[in-house]
């Protein structure tokens, strides 16, 4: 990833430049442009590539296809989840070395996240290929496995289910399937897997991540990213729409919670169409989903038409269609990247 880096040198001063001159966020965007051109984001939230960063075992590197989410375990590790079903999932170090890989069995494997239960570990898997949710040990054994969700009474077939990403509520094991490439339902089960819900709003549009908000430890709620539509949806923990956040042009992948902010992956920016030439940055949102720092990108002009009343990304763009965001202990950040030919996660350092 170096050469995108050196390239972007002079365009991104004069870019950051004119979006400082006219942005409208808060967060002041004439800190963005920064005396460094290496630097992304703004504010408290300024990252530096760290260029060298890859994974490796025994010095070679360990295959991927699409790398869609990260996690970070209670050990510090991390794990990805990619398509390759040589290794679904691979675990490293924060320094990038690989501890192991181990699951064969998801060509589709999308989402991942984590549980923990009476000190223990789980993997929650999606599956859009199989159509599934897996709930895995972390030696990968299936304990759970959720198919389509025929006892709702919303899916004609099982074709209309592909589950894109779980969050799983801590306080009573409850898990909240987002169904983002199927029918936009945001399946609700006990945590024994018995059906306790089902929610479809106006204004979701591939409901592709949900995550557990709990910044209000007496009020937990759902966030839901409506990835197509570039909102952010607050739900009530029963599933009653409690309003949304319009990101225009930012297609938004799931939301990663650390502390009181809200981290982003958008896999495609400032386009008013999908296309196949995907752009992206993330985004962090501050505790009332604001942003506050756009890693990669620019805030839409003030009075702007088209594209420019979008949020965009950089150019040359900096990032290879970035579908997840996971930080690790000490604030530095990974970017997973779908569809980018093989690409290994990018490591960026906070810069002070």
């Amino acid at each position: 990833m170096d050469a995108p880096f050196v390239a972007r040198r002079q365009f991104l001063r004069q870019s950051l430049a004119a979006a400082a001159a006219c942005s409208p966020l808060g967060f002041g965007v004439a800190a963005a442009a920064d005396p460094d051109p290496t630097v992304l984001g703004q504010g408290k939230f300024r990252y530096r590539a760290e260029k060298d960063w890859s994974f490796k075992r025994d010095s070679s590197p360990v295959e991927v296809k699409d790398c869609h989410e990260f996690v970070r375990t209670k050990s510090g590790n991390l794990i990805l989840c990619t398509t390759h079903t040589a290794n679904n999932l691979i675990e490293f170090s924060p320094d990038g070395k690989v501890v192991r890989t181990f699951g064969t069995t998801y060509p589709g494997i999308h989402g991942l996240s984590l549980s923990e239960e009476n000190g223990e570990e789980f993997l929650w898997i999606t599956d859009t290929n199989r159509r599934i949710v897996a709930k895995l040990d972390r030696n990968g054994k299936e304990i759970m496995v959720l198919g389509w969700p025929k006892e709702t009474g919303k899916y004609e077939s099982e074709n209309k289910f592909m589950p894109t990403e779980t969050a799983i509520n801590p306080a009573n094991g409850d898990i909240y399937v987002a169904d983002g490439y199927g029918s936009n339902y945001i399946i609700h089960y006990d945590a024994k897997g018995s059906l306790k819900g089902c929610y479809r709003h106006e204004g979701f549009n591939c409901v592709h991540g949900v995550a557990i908000d709990g910044r209000d430890s007496a009020n937990p709620k759902l966030l839901v990213t409506s990835r197509a539509a570039n909102k952010l949806f607050t739900l009530s923990l029963t599933g009653e729409n409690l309003g949304h956040v319009h990101f225009p042009g930012a297609w938004i992948c799931r939301p990663v919670m650390s502390g009181e902010n809200v981290f982003l992956a958008v896999i495609n920016s400032g386009r008013l169409k999908w296309g196949s030439d995907f752009r992206g940055f993330v985004m962090v949102l501050d505790k009332d989903n604001q942003p506050l720092s756009l890693i990669g990108g620019m805030p839409p002009a003030k009075g702007g038409e088209g594209e420019a009343a979008l949020y965009r990304n950089v150019e040359p763009k900096p990032f290879l269609n970035c579908h997840d965001v996971c930080l690790d202990a000490e604030g530095n950040l990974f970017v997973a990247h779908w569809a980018s030919k093989r690409t290994h996660p990018y490591k960026f350092v906070p810069v002070v």
